[in-house]
């Protein structure tokens, strides 16, 4: 063989029996396998690669391989689009197949020069790719522990973890600590690493600050732009044109109308207040008051279910933030300005920040912006914490809404919410909207859920299975919603045409919920609909979202449903239920915090039942550690 797929030993280095092994038995190498590929690597060694390749008569000799098979694979062998000898030396170095593909993915005919000069660069370029699987190769490589290439992998990856956990950035002594435990070696020799990262730009040191640059960029081009639009006059709105009562005839209070006027009146600014705190009610009247004006209006919300439920409230048209600012995978953000004389963006509190600054570029001084959102709930996934930096900030004028419409007075959900937030346990009554039902073990919870669900809430309130939702605060567990959802399945909906994919059936009648953003389909994130027609034949399932809106989904593209007779509060968050089963146990103490507890009660509307132990509801309402981001936003935001 000669070119990029030349069996070679240098510049590599010496292959492992079962990197061999796990080489010939993967997807590039057709028709050997694993019982093949231990026959040839027991006959020849790690030699086997390249007699497979350059003198495949000799590995015809071994049992049960033959000519045919022989020829095959030697001929895929020739066909790979990468270096054979470079894909054998990845697999010897422990690495999956998954993650092979992602590095020669990115970096494609530079691999080779990439992986042996410096494989600790990998973890700042590919998706997900670890210090520790860049610790593989660098063992194989003979690299050091206190090797610079090494320490500079570790701050990298220190940094990361950070941002992971939604941080704009680590102080340096968090990142020396972190780097130092994750390469195990003294901290002494990490800070070494750090001035060299900072002069290359792999880091931006500022404000106290180690951060990768795509997050320092956000941060600060953020805030100089939102700066920019706040110091920009809008078209006064005189108080007199301010309604006093809505198109529907809902008289506001004087708290409303004060949040009114600054909404009208005010560049940026925050809307901020509990559940059914009247947040709506604003925009709606916002809305009226901007569009009798000729005024054009866009609203918008980080998620697809976020989105629905502001139009359906508000009644305008709303829209992802990422479609308005046409966003492609892979390509990025299309969408350079925002056409509209007022931008308002609700559940503020999930806007993360390098989001929030592409949405701040495309928009033009004089476009009038307000956040929307409940600063208690549950923070961003991604890093940054925009509502409460801006709120923190006392850059742009903010309305507090406190009083509760949502509910009616005297609901017990309002006020179970509202001391849930203030570290109380909030009280219950039996014959009332908010509930909480005691099991001591986790079986007791699990099977009470069924039967408040199958049973007894259909029995005492005349729901049906169906319009209830568990939420829970995990995936994973008997009480997580994965289990939950074949369990309840099992019981509600047992028979009838399924299609299988893997461990999952989805079956005519099951709720489903869209796990990934469809511009085809006009579904987004975290939509939840019903399956309606199956045909095993053809093996597609039809589901119909709340909206009326259907759609066919193959065999191969029910990856993007899971079921959804139990979800997570994460996927809740921006939308709410009618009725709500919520198991509160100490199996889920690592979840277990106000702010969560808090989010997925306040979703409930009707009626919300909290099912488990007394001690875990305790625990959950006083669990409030400090949430805090490292974030310099508010700080940039302050400074003229």
């Amino acid at each position: 063989m000669t070119g990029d797929n030349d069996i070679t030993k240098d510049e590599i280095g010496t292959l492992t029996e079962e990197g061999a092994i796990a080489f010939l038995a993967s997807k590039w190498v057709e028709g050997i396998g694993e019982v093949y590929a231990r026959r040839l690597v027991d006959r020849f060694g790690t030699d086997a690669v390249r007699i497979l390749a350059e003198e495949p008569e000799k590995a015809e000799s071994v049992e049960g391989l033959g000519k045919t098979r022989v020829e095959t694979a030697a001929k895929s062998l020739k066909n790979i689009p990468y270096p054979a000898d470079l894909l054998a030396f990845l697999f010897s170095c422990g690495l999956s197949d998954m993650e092979i593909g992602k590095i020669f993915g990115k970096y494609r005919k530079r691999t080779r020069d990439i992986v042996t000069k410096d494989p600790y660069g990998m973890v700042e370029d590919v998706w997900r790719f670890t210090f520790f699987s860049a610790d593989k190769i660098g063992r194989q490589l003979n690299i050091p522990k206190d090797d610079e290439r090494r320490l500079k992998g570790a701050l990298l990856t220190a940094v990361k973890r950070y941002a992971e956990d939604g941080h704009l950035f680590a102080t340096p002594e968090q990142a020396v600590a972190l780097a130092a435990t994750i390469a195990k070696v003294e901290p002494e020799k990490v800070k070494e690493a750090v001035k060299p990262l900072v002069e290359s730009g792999r880091l931006v040191e500022s404000r106290g600050g180690l951060y990768l640059p795509v997050f320092y960029k956000a941060e600060k081009d953020g805030a100089a732009k939102l700066k920019e639009l706040a110091s920009t006059a809008v078209e006064y709105f005189p108080k007199e044109r301010v309604p006093l009562v809505s198109e529907e005839g809902h008289e506001y209070s004087p708290a409303q109308l004060d949040a009114l006027e600054m909404a009208l009146n005010s560049p940026v600014s925050v809307l901020t207040g509990g559940p059914g705190s009247g947040k709506t009610t604003v925009l709606k009247g916002v809305i009226e008051a901007m569009e009798k004006e000729g005024k054009k209006v866009v609203v918008a919300a980080p998620t697809g279910r976020a989105a629905k439920r502001a139009a359906n409230l508000t009644g305008a048209d709303a829209t992802t933030i990422h479609r308005l600012l046409g966003y492609r995978q892979g390509e990025g953000y299309h969408t350079k300005a925002i056409d509209a004389d007022m931008l308002i963006i609700d559940e503020g509190s999930m806007m993360e920040q390098v989001l929030f600054d592409h949405l701040l570029q495309a928009l033009r001084p004089g476009t009038r912006v307000i956040l929307v959102g409940d600063v208690d709930q549950l923070p961003a996934i991604g890093a940054g914490d925009v509502l409460r930096d801006l709120i923190a900030s006392g850059s742009v004028p903010v309305a507090r809404l406190s009083e509760n419409f949502r509910q009616g007075e005297g609901s017990m959900i309002a006020a179970g919410a509202k001391s849930i937030n203030s570290g109380e346990v909030p009280l219950s009554a039996p014959d009332r909207d908010f509930m909480i039902v005691e099991e001591e073990t986790v079986k007791g919870i699990h099977d009470r859920i069924i039967s408040l669900m199958t049973e007894e809430l259909p029995a005492s309130h005349g729901i049906a299975p169906h319009e209830i939702q568990v939420v829970t605060p995990q995936q994973i567990g008997p009480l997580g919603a994965r289990q939950l959802n074949i369990d309840l399945q099992a019981r509600l909906n047992p028979e009838g045409p399924a299609l299988r994919r893997g461990a999952t059936i989805m079956r005519l009648g099951d709720p489903v919920m869209q796990t990934a953003n469809s511009r085809e389909r006009g579904v987004y994130n975290g939509e939840v609909g019903r399956i309606v027609k199956v045909n095993t034949e053809g093996q597609k399932l039809t589901v119909e979202f709340s909206d009326g809106n259907q759609s066919e989904y193959s065999r191969s593209e029910l990856s993007e449903l899971v079921l959804a007779y139990a979800t997570t509060v994460h996927k809740l968050q921006g939308s709410e239920v009618k009725y709500m089963i919520f198991p509160v146990t100490m199996a889920h103490k690592p979840m277990l915090y106000r702010n969560l507890l808090y989010t997925g009660v306040s979703r409930a509307t009707d009626l919300c039942v909290l099912v488990g132990e007394e001690e875990a509801l305790r625990y959950a309402v006083s669990n409030s550690p400090d949430s805090t981001r490292n974030s310099n936003f508010k700080y940039r935001l302050r400074v003229s």
